[in-house]
């Protein structure tokens, strides 16, 4: 991400990535928000290539097999201006595993 705040990144799955899940640059603030990561080497990244770094808020995130979470002034994301009700994100690799694929919508 780049530039926006607030970013929303809520209840993903990232698998087997050699490089970075999640990025926030240029200033951006971006709210980490349950997602699964499994295999990544780094779940979340502040800096890429020439870019200046951004911030991350994290909160429920599950990480198997994966490098640690970096945030950056969690308290520069602002709030999510809507209401939204995410599942945990321990649970995050079975809902969209079970629904992702050709003839699964």
């Amino acid at each position: 991400m780049r530039f926006a705040n607030p970013v929303h990144v809520v209840n993903n799955y990232y698998s087997n990535i050699g490089s970075y899940g999640t990025a926030s640059t240029m200033g951006a603030g971006v709210f980490v928000d349950r997602n699964y990561y499994e295999n990544v080497r780094r779940p979340t990244s502040i800096k890429e290539g020439d870019s200046a770094e951004g911030n991350i808020r994290e909160s429920g995130n599950h990480l198997v097999g994966s490098g640690a979470i970096v945030t950056r002034n969690p308290g520069s994301v602002a709030a999510i201006p809507y209401s939204y009700s995410g599942e945990p994100g321990t649970s995050v690799k079975a809902t969209v595993t079970a629904g992702a694929g050709v003839g699964k919508l």
